[in-house]
């Protein structure tokens, strides 16, 4: 019965271009990446490059570009890895029921007016809720204790761009890899924390773990076994352990290579050049779900304001800000899309469960670790920073 299903699955995914999804998918990821950077310099100039990269794709014609997307998927892939890993170490519980009822209440009406006005299939009107959600909490919660409701639909995008074919793996197999994937994750961690002391140069902090971010990414392909896992649970050891040890004196100093401006200017280039190369139609029914899901996404932040308060400092200016991302996000999403690309709805739903279940592993896993070698384990989350 298994491999009459998997035979069935097969033929279905298929039907549509797994190379066009991943497309994409790494379109979809460099943009939420480009509309979630925080270098004071270079954050204006965010709009810019994602409005030049859309003007482009409309405006002219198409230009074929030999791309080999393994490696451009490898370029995007791991530092955005890092920086989910870093928001899970400055990450904790809810502290408000009331917000992940506000949060889940919102990606339902998001998903709904995508898939109600603007047409769009189900699983993609789900991913793009889940990215317009969390990157709204994600702006929330900039100047707060974090909550893994900013930090969900990262690393559920980054799952589902290179576990593309989870819906046709065992279930046996894929906790395997992930199981797996953080051992040899944190492994790499510690060792990357030992190399480092032994350097012990501020200036060079970021490009040393820029590089092992890769590396760890290319060690977990290497081993067979989950890329994401181990990407995720290496750069999770370097910023708790180094945090633990002092290391790291506040969260700020914990390095996140996708805020470097090297890798800005990398993604930035990125974006532009696929925006080049590509010839976007403009879809206008599309649009009229952008219109009413930016409404919905209005309306849960003024729920959000009124029941689970953060702040009520410059209101008025950081819903404009809100507003402005989610709108370029939902439509270079829309423009960038390709039409032959596949996404099925199981895939999504599976790619958002290993976020949580990778979340949870990460979290709960090194905790014995650290007892093991006699060191007191300091989250950031915990920490009271002026």
């Amino acid at each position: 019965m298994e491999k009459i299903i998997d035979t069935v699955l097969n033929i279905t995914l298929a039907t549509g271009s797994l190379l066009e999804t991943e497309h994409g998918l790494v379109m979809l990821l460099i943009l939420y990446g480009l509309l979630t950077y925080r270098d004071e310099k270079l954050t204006k100039w965010v709009p810019v490059i994602i409005i030049g990269g859309i003007l482009l794709s409309v405006f002219t014609p198409v230009h074929e570009i030999t791309l080999f997307w393994p490696v451009i998927t490898g370029l995007v892939v791991p530092p955005f890895l890092w920086q989910g890993a870093v928001a899970i170490t400055k990450s904790g519980l809810l502290r408000r029921r009331l917000s992940l009822l506000i949060w889940a209440g919102t990606l339902f009406l998001v998903t709904f007016s995508l898939l109600r006005f603007g047409g769009l299939p189900f699983s993609n009107a789900l991913l793009l809720g889940i990215l317009a959600v969390t990157l709204v909490w994600y702006l929330r919660e900039l100047s707060v204790d974090r909550t893994y409701l900013s930090t969900l639909g990262l690393i559920a995008l980054v799952v589902l761009l290179v576990e593309i074919d989870l819906g046709v793996v065992s279930l046996q197999f894929w906790l395997r890899n992930l199981v797996s994937g953080a051992a040899v994750g944190f492994a790499l961690g510690f060792l990357g924390i030992s190399l480092y002391r032994k350097i012990r140069k501020p200036g060079r902090k970021n490009i040393f773990f820029f590089a092992w971010a890769y590396l760890a990414y290319l060690t977990g392909f290497a081993f067979g076994t989950s890329a994401i896992a181990t990407t995720l649970a290496a750069s999770l050891v370097v910023a708790v352990y180094g945090y633990s040890i002092g290391l790291w004196y506040t969260q700020k100093s914990i390095p996140v290579p996708s805020n470097t401006p090297f890798f800005f200017y990398l993604v930035s280039g990125v974006w532009i050049t696929l925006g080049w190369q590509a010839h976007a139609t403009i879809d206008l029914p599309a649009f009229g779900g952008i219109l009413a899901a930016m409404a919905v996404i209005t309306l849960g932040v003024l729920l959000a304001w009124r029941f689970t308060p953060i702040s009520t400092e410059n209101r008025g200016l950081r819903l404009v800000r809100k507003e402005i991302r989610v709108l370029l996000l939902l439509t270079g999403s829309v423009l960038f899309w390709p039409k032959q690309a596949f996404l099925t709805t199981v895939s999504v739903e599976i790619a958002l469960v290993t976020a949580g279940l990778l979340i949870i592993l990460l979290r709960y896993s090194i905790q014995p670790i650290f007892d093991l070698m006699g060191v007191q384990l300091s989250w950031p989350s915990e920490s009271k920073e002026s």
